[in-house]
């Protein structure tokens, strides 16, 4: 296979869960037929046309439990698979939140509801009923204890035993993470950044106690290593905690973990601990580079002898391929501003450059490895990944300082990032594009609608295009979220007056603006088609070139191989036509700056 149809590919192994004796692992394998849950060497049941997530084995390791929607729907329903075999059981066709085990039982919440029951044994059975609660705090019996509220100003609470143990504003809701229970129940162990400089790791026991705190950082997980706090499997206590810089960085709770957490800092890679045997003799990680497959291994905590188990795309073993390099600048009133650049191998000199937004928008960017870069990288672009203000785990001031910068700040950041670069020699200022999705999308496509003399072209996946429309209409996947959406958009200013139409696309878009690609899923719940729609229409009548891609079978994410083919053909053809060989001059800048 080439390395552009590798890259293409997506990841064969996810989700891979070390079973609870720590002799074999579980993992999704991903198919031409579908997702395959596959433990050990035996694939136990094949997805078609489904997402799965939340893999996990139960407690006694005899079977998986998981989630699986119909592709692109987030329609979560919970399903139980046997070692011993047989077809998927079906716990809850209903949309399923989060799930729990203990014993032989299962507990499950969904529509305001919490539900026990014993597969194979008895059926569901409500347990406790709250259409207040947007999450449940359930201890490892399985008692209930609680949850967690929404209010109507977007903050929220937790409560705990019928008691009201916190309350936290707009601002540090969407970082709010309930992280479990100790093994005795007693203490219940959340992550905030309320009335604290940075998120903090807090013990909620008889009193509150502030467990772990790093001055200027997050604590925070990484995509594939869980929410960035371990329990030791035989007390239940919380011992290992992790911040994210540019790389992934442990930290010891207890002494008795401070020989494990430094050779595994010490390492020449970003290593992730993902998982951890029942008797904690056993821990599961991985190894990341950013130039080639992550590598999971079984190792010894103790003493940190290991073996390999597998690598999540052995099709890329053996490729000569390019690294990140640390990025970093001040924007233009002095905010310091990291990231990262992805150049390709053997070019010198200014090149022709994609700025890759990440979603969120309070999302951020890591050192990983990044496909889609790769990808560019292998046709000749530099690909630039900025954590502009307002991304997660640099501390709650940088991310608050995103409130009410969606198209203002935010946007300004990742400009500055493209001025750096043409200092330093990096980037070809004349050959510039955008390219993102969600948040990433909406960047590209005002980009491209307001700044055409920086960006040549953007390609815009599943964007958000209207803010006006999106606070005072908004999709029926948000509502429960909508305060705190309006808070990050709005940052306490009315939805009123022009500035919400001059940072939206689909109001700004002029007869010279820059040539857009679109793609969109139609099954998408969190921006509407429709939408997507209006703004294709609006902008081919203004006159700039549209090219529109719409995926019936996919959803916010263009995740499907077959769709992820025609999306990256069809963005290759593109920036060759847009970013290499349109040479007509760039018109000057708009009269009104977009961060104004």
């Amino acid at each position: 296979m080439s390395l552009r149809d590798e890259l293409l590919a997506g990841e064969l192994h996810t989700h891979v869960r070390l079973a609870p004796g720590g002799g074999s692992v579980a993992l999704v394998r991903t198919t031409a037929s579908g997702p395959e849950i596959v433990a050990g060497d035996k694939v136990l049941a094949t997805e078609h046309d489904h997402s799965v997530g939340g893999l996990m084995w139960t407690p006694d390791g005899t079977g998986l439990l998981y989630r699986r929607a119909p592709r692109g729907t987030e329609r979560w329903e919970l399903v139980l698979l046997r070692l011993a075999g047989g077809p998927p059981e079906v716990v809850s066709s209903g949309p399923v939140t989060d799930f729990w085990a203990a014993g032989e039982d299962i507990l499950y919440a969904g529509r305001g509801a919490l539900f026990r029951c014993r597969p194979g044994a008895a059926p569901p059975e409500e347990v406790a009923a709250d259409r207040t609660f947007h999450r449940w705090l359930v201890d490892r019996d399985l008692r209930v204890r609680g949850g967690i509220r929404l209010l109507r100003d977007g903050g929220l609470q937790l409560v705990l035993d019928g008691e009201v143990r916190l309350a936290i504003g707009v601002d540090e809701a969407a970082m709010f993470a309930v992280v479990g229970f100790s093994g005795d129940g007693t203490t219940l162990y959340v992550l905030s950044g309320h009335d604290a400089p940075t998120r903090r790791l807090l013990a909620l026991g008889a009193a509150t106690e502030t467990l772990y705190a790093h001055p200027k950082l997050d604590v925070e997980g990484y995509p594939i290593g869980g929410p960035g706090v371990w329990f030791d499997p035989r007390t239940g206590l919380p011992d290992l905690c992790q911040t994210v810089a540019q790389r992934p960085e442990l930290h010891s709770l207890t002494p008795a973990r401070d020989e494990a957490v430094r050779r595994l800092n010490a390492d020449a890679e970003a290593v992730l601990l993902v998982d951890r045997a029942a008797d904690d003799r056993t821990w599961l990680i991985v190894r990341v580079t950013s130039d080639g497959p992550i590598h999971y291994e079984l190792i010894d905590p103790e003493t940190g002898a290991g073996r390999p188990v597998l690598v999540n795309r052995p099709g890329l073993l053996g490729r000569r391929l390019p690294r990140l390099t640390d990025l970093h600048f001040p924007a233009r009133d002095g905010t310091p501003i990291s990231g990262y650049a992805l150049r390709p191998l053997d070019r010198a000199g200014p090149l022709p450059t994609v700025v890759v937004v990440h979603g969120g928008p309070a999302g951020r960017d890591y050192y990983r490895f990044h496909a889609e870069a790769q990808f560019l990288a292998a046709l000749g672009y530099q690909s630039l990944h900025v954590n502009y203000r307002g991304s997660r785990g640099f501390g709650s001031a940088f991310r608050l300082a995103g409130n009410g910068e969606w198209g203002g700040l935010m946007q300004q950041d990742l400009y500055d990032a493209v001025a750096a670069g043409v200092e330093r020699g990096l980037v070809d200022p004349a050959r510039v594009a955008f390219l993102g999705s969600s948040y990433g999308g909406f960047s590209a496509l005002l980009a491209a609608c307001t700044r055409p003399d920086l960006v040549r072209c953007a390609v815009a996946i599943s964007p958000p295009t209207d803010l006006a429309a999106l606070v005072t209409d908004t999709p029926g996947y948000w509502r429960p979220l909508a305060p705190a959406l309006r808070r990050q958009i709005l940052g306490g200013r009315a939805p009123d007056g022009d500035w919400l139409r001059e940072r939206s696309p689909v109001h700004t878009v002029r007869t010279d603006s820059a040539p857009m690609l679109v793609a969109h899923g139609v099954r998408d719940p969190r921006v509407p088609v429709a939408a997507v729609d209006e703004f294709v229409r609006v902008a081919r009548a203004a006159g700039p070139g549209v090219t529109y891609l719409r995926f019936d079978g996919e959803g916010h994410h263009v995740a499907s191989a077959a769709a992820r083919r025609v999306l990256f053909s069809e963005i290759e053809h593109f920036l060759e036509a847009h970013l290499v060989h349109d040479d007509r001059p760039a018109p000057a800048p708009a009269a009104t700056p977009v961060h104004a």
